[in-house]
């Protein structure tokens, strides 16, 4: 297997956060670690080789096309692949989709959005553009498409970017009715704007971090009561470690309203 790590430009900071570029060679399916995908993130997804299918443990399951992005997971999922697989994936933030993509994201809580089918074909002519190199030339390419896809973009949603990176500096610890006096906008107005770019209601999001940063928590207590040869790892592959968690438990999200 060859899997490598790559930082974006500077300039796509902080909507794009790592590339990823991943080689199995591994014939049949593999079933992919529960701490795949980081909670609260969104991954675009240029599938060159191989077969990737999901399965929401409350939605149908469904297949991933050459070229998607993937929505917020609110509940439990299980990802397996069928190789050999070869794929390239963008780690995206929070809004980073709504950001490159101008899409709604709510739309596609728990399923996925077909690139190819966006107008203009630039992220099909991407996809292609990555079959024909190699690992290390993969991120120049990349680059250089969301560059050319954020400048397209007329963008003016910068206050629920403010309005989700503080959600995300307290841990998700805030009342929402004060989160929308802080930033002097009515509950209505915040929670239609946060489910616009975020793809999620903003007490949902709060939720998600809340949930992760209870998790770090643990992970630090029990490797404080580990020996320094015992120490263990959760296994990621695209996401470090000490931020990547499992979704959501399905009795968290009880009741929550998903697309």
């Amino acid at each position: 297997m060859s899997f490598h790590i790559y930082r974006p430009a500077a300039n796509l900071h902080p909507y794009v956060k790592h590339y990823y570029y991943w080689h199995d060679d591994t014939t049949g399916v593999i079933t992919l670690p529960q701490s795949l995908l980081s909670l609260g993130d969104q991954y675009m997804v240029f599938l060159l080789e191989g077969a990737v299918n999901c399965q929401p443990c409350r939605h149908a399951a469904f297949s991933l096309p050459e070229a998607s992005v993937i929505g917020h997971f609110t509940c439990s999922s299980q990802l397996k692949v069928k190789g050999p697989v070869k794929a390239v994936i963008v780690q995206l933030n929070a809004y980073g989709g709504y950001r490159m993509l101008g899409i709604n994201m709510h739309s596609i809580n728990n399923y996925y959005r077909n690139l190819a089918k966006l107008p203009g074909g630039h992220w099909q002519q991407l996809a292609a553009q990555l079959r024909t190199v190699n690992a290390g030339q993969a991120p120049a390419l990349l680059d250089q498409a969301l560059q050319t896809g954020m400048a397209q973009k007329v963008y003016q949603c910068r206050q629920v970017e403010q309005v989700a990176d503080f959600l995300q500096q307290q841990n998700g610890q805030v009342n929402i009715g004060h989160l929308a006096a802080r930033f002097r906008l009515s509950r209505p107005t915040l929670e239609r704007m946060f489910l616009e770019v975020v793809g999620l209601p903003p007490k949902l999001y709060a939720q998600m971090l809340r949930f992760k940063w209870s998790m770090r928590v643990v992970q630090q207590i029990n490797a404080s009561r580990r020996q320094p040869g015992e120490a263990v790892q959760m296994p990621s592959f695209f996401a470090p470690a000490a931020a990547a968690v499992a979704q959501l438990p399905a009795q968290a999200t009880a009741g929550a309203a998903v697309a």
